[in-house]
């Protein structure tokens, strides 16, 4: 399993190697140990421990263009500076964005300050109610970003999904198709275009919250982030962090809570408040369309991906 991660920087050496290399370029302790971080679908992330502390390594995958990985570290830099809640980003000499060497591989790598806890998938762990409020503070803090980065196409965004079901619906199996296939007519009915959009982080999913041993949350991962509909922010919330399976109630009424908090920063409108629910039931269908491909036509059996295509079930269900 872990091989197929080494796979997305070409890359057949050890670890350790890459962990010595970076402990010197940026000039952060002796190594002392390692752990590859065994979820996400794009890069190569690992948790680097040294005498100095800890820290998370990013090698982007060899898939990525070198300017996606420049917008993704000046992403999180502009983050940083609008008082998101995100690990801080460690500059060697060569800049936040470092490139070089390591056997015949090269690589571009970013390194971040480790927070000592686990991302609310690992851990299990569904929201409380202050936990919601301060997500959907975040989300606000996000989506007040004045910020317009270069468009990445991103196969799981619910934007796409009338391009995306015709490459992965034949995939789908046959209950699954039914129900996707009815709601693409309803997406197809509504004006996308003319719906706010903002800076949206787009993937703030269970495996991208880090809840510190602390009680605190962190917010990672900006690699999805493009200029969406505003209320692309919530729904994918909605569709995992704030979603109880098989307790519609439950769910609703954290997303009720979410909204209240984010509309004390953002305030939406009428037609936005309006949609949002049906966004959220677009936002299961797209959880179902992309992990069942990932596993039928990519062969991807991982517990994460499993997870997913479970709780966008359970949601197209409720």
């Amino acid at each position: 399993m872990s091989r197929k991660f080494f796979e997305r920087i070409g890359y057949d050496g050890n670890l350790e190697d890459i962990s010595r290399k970076v402990c010197q370029d940026f000039s952060i302790g002796e190594f002392e140990s390692n752990e590859l971080i065994l979820v996400g679908y794009e890069d190569f992330n690992f948790i680097l421990k040294t005498d100095k502390g800890n820290y998370v390594i990013k090698v982007f995958a060899n898939s990525r263009e070198d300017d996606e990985c420049k917008r993704i570290v000046d992403v999180n830099l502009a983050a940083m500076e609008g008082d998101v809640t995100i690990p801080k980003l460690i500059k060697s000499s060569y800049g936040y964005l470092h490139r070089t060497t390591i056997g015949s591989s090269d690589m571009r790598i970013c390194v971040l300050e480790y927070i000592d806890g686990k991302n609310l998938y690992a851990l299990k762990h569904k929201a409380n109610e202050d936990e919601i409020k301060f997500l959907s503070r975040q989300a606000s803090l996000i989506n007040s970003l004045t910020i317009n980065p270069r468009f990445i196409y991103d196969g799981w965004a619910i934007t796409n999904f009338a391009r995306e079901f015709k490459r992965k619906g034949k995939y789908l199996e046959k209950e699954d198709f039914g129900i996707i296939e009815a709601l693409l007519e309803e997406f197809n009915m509504l004006d996308i275009e003319n719906l706010p959009h903002c800076f949206v982080h787009g993937d703030l999913i269970s495996p991208n919250v880090i809840r510190e041993n602390t009680g605190r949350m962190w917010i990672i991962d900006f690699g999805a982030s493009n200029r969406y509909p505003r209320i692309q922010e919530l729904a994918v919330l909605a569709c995992d962090v704030l979603f109880i399976e098989n307790d519609k109630i439950k769910s609703d009424k954290n997303l009720e809570i979410a909204l209240d908090e984010y509309q004390k920063t953002v305030k939406l409108t009428d037609n936005e408040l309006a949609i949002l629910p049906l966004y959220v039931r677009f936002g299961h269908a797209m959880h179902v369309l992309s992990a069942n491909y990932e596993k039928v036509a990519k062969e991807n059996r991982s517990k994460e991906n499993e997870y997913f295509l479970r709780i966008g079930r359970a949601g197209l269900r409720n």
